[in-house]
């Protein structure tokens, strides 16, 4: 039977978002009737860059588990299914591991891989993965499958909630306005609690209990979009949706994902009816939409090299004074090695204490190369001005390297 509206929430907007989110989303959907999702945003550009540069099955397997524990008894209770891009570059493998998990809990739950985002490589050696982002036609025959669980690959954000509402509304793949509808409702979710208050808080811009910011649900229906946030600290309202719905859109007339053209324009957010245990509701509708395009983005990650960076701060009176001489120092000491250097001095006020800090990056296809530029910023200790200074308001210092591929 077609279904009216669906319920999803999110558990995570990043690989390293609060891992309790899931509980809150899972307690949050039980609350309602009808079809509830649970997602979790977990892949961006950059996470899917380090996992194929780390080649690590396990901690891939774990890391989605990670997510899956606060939150899985309360979703399997009450039949809360999931949708995931936690698979990484091997999306089959995680599934797998998933299963493996669940059993050892004692669960029978299904769980489906959604490929398809892997590209071959062109032939450059360094070239590690070529990935395109794909949409959600892969979550919905999944579904249709009987999935319980959903683990994918490089998948548009938004398509994490498109597959559910397509299948759950049995919308057609050319119903462009119902599309766009269920991306833009996957825009406003992906991002964890960005539309609760996450990234909004500023000196005028009160965010309450910003310690346990609650995340939202959206309940789908085929030409609207009803966004509430019953638990937890944080507010939802007009600005906190807009701000949301305008992050990361190139183009508001033209938002391309793999399953619409997303055209926000006409947008429309008023206040809905509050509703016995969720509080208030806004109620967000007009988006347009515009057939797909033609083609498919794609990443392609290359091994360029070795990046790092580091600073040192100084404090005190004279701190611009030692940072100019430290920073003097470093040109000198690094000026004869293969990489490219950048050395800047930055000065401010720390506890109405001068404040002074020096920082160096440095790129080479030599490990050794950038290790030695963090090395001669490390000597500064014994071999540049003094960093610290005896003052009454107490002494300061620290230092922070960082080494990338």
């Amino acid at each position: 039977m077609t279904a009216s509206q669906v319920h999803v929430s999110v558990g995570a907007g990043f690989e390293n978002d609060r891992r309790d989110l899931g509980a809150v989303a899972a307690q949050l959907l039980a609350l309602f009737d009808g079809p509830r999702y649970l997602i979790f945003e977990c892949l961006a550009e950059r996470t899917l860059a380090t996992m194929v540069q780390a080649n690590d099955t396990a901690a891939r397997i774990a890391h989605a588990c990670s997510f899956l524990e606060p939150c899985i008894d309360i979703c399997i209770e009450h039949n809360i299914r999931i949708v995931s891009n936690f698979g990484g570059p091997d999306p089959v493998a995680v599934a797998r591991g998933i299963v493996e998990y669940l059993e050892q809990r004692g669960c029978k739950r299904s769980v489906m891989a959604v490929t398809g985002d892997a590209l071959p490589l062109p032939e450059d050696t360094s070239a590690i993965a070529r990935n395109a982002y794909i949409g959600a036609a892969g979550i919905v025959e999944a579904l249709s499958a009987g999935a319980d669980i959903i683990v994918t690959g490089h998948v548009a954000d938004p398509s994490l909630v498109v597959g559910p509402v397509v299948h759950e509304l049995q919308l057609d793949w050319h119903n462009w306005n119902a599309l766009a509808n269920a991306t833009l409702a996957g825009h406003l979710i992906e991002c964890g609690t960005q539309v609760c208050g996450g990234y909004f808080a500023d000196e005028s811009l009160d965010v309450p209990d910003m310690a346990g910011i609650g995340p939202p649900v959206a309940t789908v229906q085929r030409n609207r979009i009803s966004l509430s946030k019953p638990l937890g600290g944080g507010v939802l309202n007009r600005a906190t949706i807009t701000q949301q719905m305008l992050y990361e859109i190139h183009n508001p007339a033209a938002y391309l994902t793999p399953d619409v053209v997303l055209d926000l324009t006409e947008v429309t957010i008023a206040s809905g009816k509050a509703i016995q245990q969720l509080g208030g509701v806004f109620d967000i509708s007009c988006a347009k939409g515009h057939p797909r395009p033609e083609t498919l983005k794609a990443l392609l990650f290359c091994r360029t090299g070795w990046f790092a960076e580091g600073e040192i701060s100084y404090a005190g009176t004279t701190a611009s004074v030692r940072a100019g001489l430290a920073q003097t120092t470093l040109q000198q000491r690094t000026k004869n090695v293969q990489a490219e250097v950048l050395i800047s001095c930055h000065n401010g006020v720390m506890d109405n204490l001068p404040m002074a800090r020096v920082r160096v990056a440095a790129r080479a296809t030599e490990r050794a190369a950038v290790q030695q530029i963090l090395n001669e910023l490390d000597a500064l200790y014994v071999n540049g001005p003094a960093a610290s200074l005896h003052y009454s308001q107490g002494d300061q210092v620290n230092l922070r390297i960082c080494l990338h591929t």
